[in-house]
């Protein structure tokens, strides 16, 4: 259950009742590492690593970054344009290159094979591996085969229809077609050619495809947009009518639940439905669509190499509609009708829409008789209409023939803007507005208000299997009854007074959702308020739902939570610390992680288990039971080593000279469909003191080794970054010895030990045959002048380096050691980072509260930088007045951010009041960071200089911020 509700990948393979648009389209071209944007073929080995040939050479790909091979570092390679890769049992590959005859990979070694061999041509245009071994190479001079170490060609002189062969298939019997580029078809027996061309079996002697497949046989396309089935006797038109497509296809790949894809040359990328009818599949470019080749990883993921690009297609756990779908993008509400199980959903500015079983969508609009297209609340009753309410329209109520029924102040409504709608246990329609709570009499057909209730903003309104109704609002939770209710507000200790939804479970313990301190348990009398530091990974609630696994669901401003519900018990009860949540956002497929709520109901939980949640870019469907589990990654993989920032060769035991400075080691584990779910963590024994836990970095760094043996340990996991540790996982280990000195030999510090031992031995009996006069006379006068000089030295030492306020180092101690941590990181090629930070409207506070108050107030601050946040290396000074300045040394970029957020959450977890503040009632601070590499340019007043303006840009976007600025100079 744990992992159904944590641990997903997207599923394996396309779901084929999904719309194109409902899958997640990536294109990854020269922006993001590849040599070209040209790429003719992607192939998948057994490692998982994913192949790429391009115009500009060849690319491995592991999901984050490309490992490049060509002419610049390969000295087999003769041409970079890769178009052909073929990767055999044993592991190793072939690539067929244009004028650089074909290369073979095995063993970390590319060997070339050309003319010199008795290749037919250096120009290949593709390699077949055959059943039997042999490999087989169509080039522009005609037809080559490699048996064992015999290369032997064919050409138009033994009877091949056109020395320019371009692709090749083999029979299941072994013979094997060979398409031309301009002159049609050979089918050759191992004897003989019998070839087919305009006129005699085709419509064009262009033919782009030869392929395989397990449901269509043989087949071959041609420039006519013809497809043919390949028979003994020739070719004959293909029967299945939804090959005939007119279009010249290219490339076809049957993926494992059996959708069928189509490559085209110039019209893109199809997909043959179940019904045989064709489907389109828009890829993100502007270039003509030229598919080229098309491939499935074991992940599921396809893969089409482009003109622009290659593009990766996967599917996705969520089943999602929007715009594309012919929905709104903006949706506040969503429930379900308990008569034909449609989904209705409410938006703002477009209406009210209905989404059908078949997924087809109506919409309803003022043009069809609502009074508003700004729909804030749904309620489906089980007669199958609809109420629909709005904001600033008043109350709808639908018919199923499409009649509606208006309600307004003139009704008895104390406002026409509609927040939430319930029914009680007794069938009492309940109606939640702008102006108070309000309940339907059926008698008059009037609202009859509620008067009792606190003069608050309410929301939305349920009721519990208990006949509870419980109404949230913006003074709390509040439990109402016939005559009375009960409030729950932060004096009861709840984490915020903006209670936004509830869901009350099975054993009647409701689950509290706000805006802005997340969630927390009410079990009878017993509040229990859930932070940060229980493992919840966001401070926002706007709808809880519960799957039928028993984990809950929450919708909220940063994406979508997933956690055990009786994990949570447990951390209530006091039986554990923490929970392991999940947090969904653009990075798992969802097309925004900005959900909405306010409204009732932000959140519906379906018939057959969906959870759909509205959010800014239209409906999310949560399909918990169809998420795939993810499975545990491979052992990492060495990929490079550099000692002294230079390459070297891999090797285990790895040997380092004595003057290795430095050492880097490049490690990955391919995951392609969703790279960001992998952690990393290494532990250098006889080195490193604790594992280095460096979430999704792939490059390990050490300096100031010592001499002699260590082991590398590298081991990947899965998880989420913004959660605890998940289990270390498979490991990778790597021997290092290190050389020493001649003065680090054992036999030198043994010799030097015992010549220093000689020579102190003789001066210390010399000292004291000359100090024995004297001892008596200098022994208190000495002892005297050292205390004196250690107290002074104390005094001067503490006046020169520490504020005397805040305890924290003083600007003078900052700038000596800005310029020598500067200094060492570009030694060691390291970044190093700064955070600046100003408490908020701190003249205010002074002005306020007084000037000793704000005194302690920096104490505060100054006490909570000094905790756990940074390590013993950071440095932490008070940099004047109200602002402070970290220094940190070696974090990159992401480390810094971390360090910002958490600082920043710190300073509002101090809750000291701010009795004057227009941002917070607590005392908050703006944070600015900045990294630098030393090594390539700038200086230590210039990053000061950054960071201060990520701090001006965290004070102008309001205050209680973190801005980061990239190295890049944009700040996000």
């Amino acid at each position: 259950m744990l992992l159904a509700c944590l641990w997903a990948l997207p599923g394996f393979a396309l779901n084929p009742d999904r719309l194109p648009s409902q899958y997640l389209f990536d294109r990854f071209g020269r922006d993001e590492g590849l040599p070209s944007d040209t790429v003719w073929v992607a192939r998948s080995d057994g490692e998982g690593f994913l192949w790429l040939g391009t115009k500009n050479g060849l690319a491995r790909f592991d999901g984050v970054r490309f490992t490049l091979f060509n002419k610049l570092n390969q000295p087999a390679f003769r041409s970079n344009d890769v178009r052909d890769i073929e990767i055999l049992a044993d592991g190793s590959l072939w690539l067929a290159t244009y004028g650089g005859g074909a290369l073979h990979y095995a063993d970390g070694t590319f060997t070339a094979y050309t003319t010199d061999e008795g290749l037919a041509d250096n120009i290949v245009h593709d390699i077949l591996p055959a059943a039997d071994g042999t490999l087989w190479f169509a080039t522009s001079q005609g037809l080559s085969r490699l048996r064992g170490n015999e290369m032997r060609s064919w050409t138009q002189h033994d009877g091949l229809v056109d020395n320019r062969t371009f692709r090749l298939l083999e029979e299941p019997g072994g013979a094997i077609w060979v398409s031309t580029l301009t002159n049609g078809l050979s089918r050759f027996d191992g004897t003989v050619f019998t070839n087919f061309t305009e006129g005699s079996g085709l419509d064009s002697t262009q033919v782009h495809l030869l392929h395989q497949d397990p449901k269509l046989g043989l087949i071959a396309a041609t420039a006519a947009g013809s497809t043919y089935r390949l028979t003994t006797s020739g070719p004959v038109p293909h029967e299945n009518t939804a090959l005939q497509t007119g279009m010249i296809l290219h490339s076809a790949l049957r993926d494992v639940h059996g959708n069928l894809w189509l490559g085209t040359y110039g019209d893109g990328l199809w997909r043959v439905r179940k019904n045989g009818t064709l489907e389109a599949f828009p890829l993100a470019t502007q270039q003509p669509g030229y598919v080229f080749e098309l491939s499935e990883d074991a992940e599921g993921n396809i893969w089409a190499a482009t003109q622009h690009g290659v593009h990766r297609l996967r599917d996705s756990d969520f089943l999602q509609f929007g715009p594309a779908e012919g929905l709104a993008a903006a949706t506040f509400v969503v429930t379900q009708s308990p008569v034909d199980g449609s989904i209705w959903a409410g938006t703002e500015g477009s209406g009210l829409f209905r989404l059908g079983a078949d997924h087809s969508v109506t919409q309803y609009t003022s043009a069809q008789g609502l009074s508003n297209d700004n729909v804030s609340s749904l309620l489906a009753d089980s007669d199958g209409s609809l109420w629909v309410g709005t904001f600033g329209g008043g109350l709808n109520h639908l018919q199923r023939d499409g009649s509606i029924t208006y309600y307004g102040k003139e009704d008895g409504l104390p406002n026409v803007h509609v927040m939430g709608m319930q029914r009680d246990a007794s069938g009492r329609l309940w109606v939640v507005t702008d102006g108070g709570l309000v309940w339907l009499d059926p008698d008059s057909g009037r609202f009859i208000e509620r008067p009792d209730l606190p003069a608050t903003l309410l929301r939305e309104i349920r009721a519990d299997s208990r006949g509870r109704l419980w109404l949230t609002s913006n003074s709390g939770l509040l439990q109402i009854t016939d005559n009375s209710y009960q409030l729950w507000s932060e004096a009861d200790g709840l984490g915020s007074n903006l209670v936004s939804t509830t869901y009350t479970d099975a054993n009647g313990v409701v689950w509290i959702g706000s805006r802005e301190s997340g969630l927390a348990r009410l079990d009878g009398d017993q509040l229990f308020q859930f932070t940060l530091e229980h493992g919840m990974p966001q401070l926002s609630v706007l709808a809880i739902l519960e799957d039928d696994a028993g984990c809950l669901w929450m919708s909220g401003a940063d994406g979508l939570v997933a956690v055990e519900r009786a994990a949570l018990d447990a951390v209530a009860r006091g039986e554990s610390r923490r929970v392991r949540a999940r947090l969904y956002d653009e990075t798992d497929g969802l097309r925004s992680a900005q959900f909405l709520g306010g409204f009732q109901p932000a959140g519906w939980k379906a018939e057959d288990g969906r959870l759909w949640f509205p959010s800014n870019l239209g409906l999310v469907a949560v399909v918990p039971r169809d998420f795939s589990t993810l499975a545990a990654p491979a052992p990492p993989q060495i990929e490079e080593i550099r000692v002294n920032g230079e390459p070297v060769p891999i090797a285990d035991p790895l040997l380092l000279p004595a003057e290795a400075a430095t050492l880097e080691v490049d490690y990955t584990v391919p995951r392609l469909g969703a790279p960001h779910t992998l952690r990393f963590e290494y532990l250098l024994e006889g080195f490193d003191r604790d594992w280095h836990r460096v979430g999704g970095r792939r490059t390990a760094y050490f300096t100031g080794l010592p001499p002699g043996s260590m082991t590398l340990r590298v081991a990947a996991s899965n998880h989420d970054a913004a959660q605890d540790a998940s289990p270390r996982g498979a490991e990778t280990r790597l021997a290092i010895y290190r050389a020493p000195y001649w003065y680090q030999t054992w036999w030198f510090l043994m010799l030097g030990t015992i010549l220093a031992l000689l020579l102190i031995h003789r001066l210390y009996r010399r000292a004291i045959r000359r100090a024995v006069v004297r001892e008596r006379q200098l022994e208190m006068l000495v002892n005297r002048r050292t205390r004196e000089l250690q107290i002074a030295l104390s005094k001067v030492q503490e006046i020169s380096r520490i504020d005397s306020l805040t305890g924290l180092a003083n600007r003078r101690f900052l700038d000596e050691n800005l310029d020598s941590t500067w200094a060492q990181c570009a030694a060691q090629h390291a970044p190093v980072s700064i955070i600046m930070l100003d408490i908020d409207c701190f003249k205010q506070y002074n002005d306020a509260a007084g000037h000793i108050a704000g005194d302690e107030c920096l104490r505060k601050v100054a006490e909570a930088l000094q905790s756990d946040v940074l390590r013993d290396e950071d440095l932490v000074a008070r940099y004047g007045g109200e602002e402070f300045l970290a220094l940190l040394p070696g974090a990159d970029s992401a480390a810094v951010t971390q360090v910002a957020q958490r600082i920043r959450s710190l300073v509002r977890e101090l809750k000291i009041p701010h009795p004057n503040s227009p941002v917070a009632e607590y005392l908050t601070v703006s944070v600015g960071g900045a990294t630098a590499w030393p090594a390539e340019k700038g200086t230590p007043d210039e990053l000061i200089q950054r960071a201060d303006q990520a701090l001006y840009a965290a004070k102008a976007a309001g205050r209680d911020r973190v801005r980061i600025e990239e190295s890049n100079g944009q700040i996000r």
